[in-house]
Order: structure tokens, then sequence, then C-alpha cells
């Protein structure tokens, strides 16, 4: 399949349907109401030349990757708590004046399109242009997409899970460690989501009678309820580097 690089800069009629590919790869809580995604869409407005997306001959999105410039000084105590503090930032406070490197909030696979290469070629392409406007690089706060499975496991724990063979357990993070990234360190509480009960059993369509820790289908770690009659969802992610420029071969 002949797929054509583009983004919302040049074609921004496909604003929502960025925003549907990224919700067929989410669990439907993922877009409520957080810092960052209070800002997701200023985002788009702010950078759309960092927003990359693969159609195909139809006009179809394939596949999206999401990101923007930021500063950072290239160690891993400076990295910000997560995907809302980059957002936070980036969007209320405007461009850095100078940027340091790349940081993708995410990549985006349609789903009939999977194990196609889509997402390494999205990954290349930040890279490559990386290296031309962020000499620092790309960095990624990962969302591992085995760990729903595992929600009770501390996630640097299940980060330095390797398989058999030796290579990373999740598949997602595999890819990027096997692109050349490296592990820099934990975002404990990178997206948070604090809502009313009331709206998390309307969603898992069942009461949360009390406080407590409960599961929560497709998040990383359980949903923690308490007293006040909320409940908040904070996701961990895992900081990986690329350094920029494509690998040597």
């Amino acid at each position: 399949m002949s797929l054509t690089l583009t983004d919302l800069s040049r074609d921004p009629w496909l604003r929502p349907e960025v925003d549907a590919l990224i919700g067929a790869n989410m669990p439907a809580f993922m877009s409520w109401e957080s810092p960052g995604n209070w800002r997701w869409h200023g985002m788009y407005d702010r950078y759309p030349a960092h927003q990359l997306c693969l159609v195909d001959g139809d006009g179809r999105l394939v596949a999206a990757a999401n990101g923007l410039p930021v500063r950072w000084d290239g160690r891993a105590a400076s990295l910000p708590s997560g995907s809302d503090e980059v957002l936070v930032e980036a969007v209320d406070h405007g461009p850095p004046d100078r940027a340091d490197a790349v940081c993708m909030l995410s990549v985006s696979v349609d789903p009939g399109h999977r194990a196609a290469g889509h997402a390494e070629r999205l990954l290349a392409e930040v890279r490559r242009r990386a290296a031309e406007d962020a000499p620092r690089g790309v960095v990624i706060p990962v969302r591992p997409t085995r760990k729903p499975r595992y929600p009770l496991i501390p996630i640097g724990e299940y980060a330095a899970w390797r398989r058999p063979d030796g290579r990373c357990f999740d598949p997602w993070l595999r890819t990027h460690l096997e692109l050349g990234a490296r592990q820099l360190g934990i975002a404990d509480r990178s997206l948070v989501i604090r809502q009313p009960v009331a709206r998390w059993e309307e969603f898992l369509g069942h009461p949360l009678p009390g406080p407590g820790e409960h599961p929560l289908p497709g998040a990383l770690v359980p949903l923690r309820v308490t007293e006040d009659g909320y409940g908040t969802y904070a996701e961990p992610n895992v900081w990986v580097h690329h350094p920029a420029g494509l690998p040597t071969p």
C-alpha cells in the first residue's frame, strides 16, 4: 500500500480523523478531563506541523503521531512529570525560544493496519526532523500496550520484564528499545483524571460502593476511589529517549 506522509499544517481537515483514530486505540475514559486533555486541541492549533499523518490513496487516515517541541537539558531528572505537564507548559506558554527536543505524546495506527510498520515509519520521521531542529532528540512518555493485563504490577517492575529470548516483554516498549531508544525513568502520574464516582459507575456499569482501589478495564493501574466521592485514575508511563537522526544500519 502506498501511503502519503502529511501533517495538520498542510491538511487541517484531518483533525477529526486524528481524534477518531486516537479514540479507537484508547479506552473511552482516557479522553476525559485532565490538565493535558483540556489542552489537546491547543496542541493542534499551536504545533500543527508536529501532528504527523499517514494517509492512503483514498485520503483515509491510517496512522498518526502527535507531538510538540520542548526544552530539555538531556538529564532524566529534569524530565516533566508526564504528558499533562508537557501539554500545560507547551499550550499555555507557547513554543520555546529554542527547542532542545521533541516530545511525542501519541502514536496511533488504524486497527486494520497494525503490524505493517506504520508506527516505526512515523517514529523514524520524527527522529529525522529532530536532527534538523531538536538536537537532543525525541522523548516519549510511553503507554505500554500490554500493561492493562497486569494492573497490580508496579510499572517499573513491569518495564523490566523480559521474554525468554531476552527481549523486552511489552510489545510497544520493545519497539522503541529495538529502534535504539533507551529507557530514562518512570512518570508515575503522567496523566491524572479525577471524576465523581457516579461518572465512573456509569462507565463501568456497576456501583463503586466504597473507597479503595477498583479494577478499570483498559487501565494501567486501578482506579482509586476516596471518601470524598471522587475516583482518580493516575496513569503511569515509561519515559524513553530516541537520539536525533536515523539509527546507523
